[in-house]
């Protein structure tokens, strides 16, 4: 049906698979969506943080853990987003957290985005408050909101151009400003640069300290699968390689470092004021553009998460659009807040929490579903066949939390704080084949009489929106007594799981 297809590829299929008529992307398209994210002021002005505390050798050394660690992250989800259809909240359904197990996950993944964001509208604010110092910030950081929910509506196609269409204006003002750059007396050596004050030992050795710092950045890996998986079957290779590994060259050797130079030689850390001052008001000009490519990205990626906390959790699906709305809404009051003035501090302790469930699905899909042989090797995400709670997934994220969170919050000293999110890392991956073991794989399965809709037509219609869909993304609901798309089976308040029953366990009977 038409008006299926125009509502789901406006909704870029936020709370459901995406059908293979979709999967049409070049590599490339979402490359430049994943690079567009790495332009964000915040790394030009994160590089400048970590300089000015730590020194240029162990920034660079920060940056290439970065891209061997979170590039792996990035390209795992890629690889499995591009083979499934499936986005990160999705997968995780069916990675050992369970239909509402899941949810846990994605409120704390929607923060991530809020935070983020906080951080760029900060630095917009920055610049505009340089360039207009008569206006209060406040009135700034209000008006970057307006503007925000207004792009709120849109989705990936929108994403894909607007990427395209200002890339070339980025690229020539970073051009001129390192131009500038280059050619100023320098007082300092960039690459031999180290604080006058030597930084303190207390929370870790240097290396441990940074390492902890770009840990947090680890959703920059699993957003691989939110768009990833709208990738061609023929592009997942080396999509999932450029998604993974390069995206996180481009960001950590390339953007982060050229924040480095920049702050130190111009001695400031916050873009949106040195941009003013090299460029006049065409430093405006680009710290508008640099926002509005990275906070539709973030205002998209927020409103994917809230979509599926609250379709399963309160059984309310307004629409993408709208959750994209609240993103901004929320990302606007950090900003009020300040944020950005606690950047690394906030960096590490949000890291232990996105480490913990990243970790847990990765640790799953290597060991439970490809060792052990434990879990199901599909990831089912339909509501009929998956428990409410996996206590794999969940019992691992809530076991890394409970050790590794009085850590962040100092309990194990200045050190501890360091560790937080390594410990964070180390339990998320090692719990969940534990757990798996001891429950010999059972807690996967779910008794249910719902059934996969057989047809052998391409498209079937849901008897609950009438709208069509592909066979893969229905089943036969005992409740509605018919075929049921997973959106409306998924938000479905009266049924009271009518289907999971008390007989033997029976395997999920689906395979993405």
């Amino acid at each position: 049906m038409k008006h299926s297809n125009s509502r789901d590829r406006r909704e870029d299929y936020a709370l459901r698979y995406v059908p293979q008529s979709f999967r049409l992307w070049h590599w490339s398209s979402i490359f430049s969506v994943l690079i567009g994210s790495s332009t964000a002021m915040f790394f030009l002005a994160w590089g400048s943080e970590l300089t000015f505390e730590y020194g240029t050798i162990p920034t660079i050394l920060g940056m290439v853990f970065g891209v061997i660690m979170i590039g792996s992250v990035g390209f795992f989800f890629s690889w499995i987003g591009s083979q499934t259809g499936l986005d990160s909240d999705l997968i995780t359904r069916g990675s050992g957290y369970g239909f509402m197990g899941s949810a846990i996950a994605s409120i704390v993944y929607s923060f991530n985005y809020i935070m983020f964001f906080a951080f760029e509208g900060s630095i917009l604010v920055a610049a505009l408050h340089s360039g207009i110092p008569t206006v209060p910030n406040l009135v700034w950081e209000i008006l970057i909101g307006v503007i925000f929910i207004v792009f709120a509506t849109w989705g990936m196609v929108f994403l894909n151009w607007l990427m395209w269409i200002t890339l070339p204006i980025y690229i020539l003002a970073m051009g001129i400003v390192w131009y500038h750059v280059a050619h100023m007396i320098h007082q300092i050596p960039w690459l031999s640069y180290h604080p006058a004050v030597a930084p303190s030992t207390t929370s870790g050795p240097i290396l441990l300290q940074l390492a902890a710092t770009v840990f947090a950045l680890i959703s920059m890996g699993t957003q691989g699968a939110d768009l990833g998986r709208f990738v061609r079957p023929k592009d997942k290779g080396i999509g999932s390689f450029f998604n993974g590994y390069m995206v996180m060259g481009f960001t950590f050797l390339v953007v982060v470092l050229m924040g480095s130079y920049f702050g130190l030689e111009l001695n400031q850390s916050n873009p949106g004021t040195y941009f003013m001052s090299v460029l006049g008001f065409g430093g405006l000009l680009i710290a508008l553009i640099t926002q509005v490519r990275i906070n539709t990205v973030n205002v998209y990626s927020g409103s994917l998460a809230y979509s599926n906390f609250f379709s399963r959790v309160f059984h309310f699906t307004p629409g993408r659009q709208w959750w994209g709305v609240l993103t901004a809404i929320l990302g606007t009051i950090l900003m009020m807040g300040d944020i950005f003035s606690r950047m690394l501090q906030i960096l590490t302790f949000e890291g232990v929490f996105i480490i913990a469930w990243a970790m847990s699905v990765v640790s799953d899909t290597l060991f439970n579903k490809w060792m052990l042989k434990l879990s199901p090797p599909n990831y089912e995400y339909k509501r009929a066949f998956l428990p409410h709670f996996n206590i794999v997934g969940v019992g691992s994220l809530v076991g890394a939390l409970v050790v590794a969170i009085p850590l962040a919050f100092g309990m194990g000293g200045s050190e501890g704080v360091s560790l937080a999110p390594f410990v964070s890392a180390v339990l998320g991956l090692v719990l969940p084949p534990v757990i798996a073991l001891i429950t010999r794989g059972k807690t996967y399965h779910v008794n249910s009489t719902a059934q996969v809709q057989p047809s052998s037509a391409s498209l079937s219609t849901c008897t609950h929106c009438h709208d069509q869909f592909e066979a893969i993304d229905m089943v036969y609901c005992p409740f509605h007594k018919g075929g049921i798309c997973s959106v409306c089976c998924g938000s479905e308040a009266h049924c009271h799981d009518m289907c999971k029953t008390t007989a033997k366990n029976i395997s999920t009977p689906l395979s993405v």
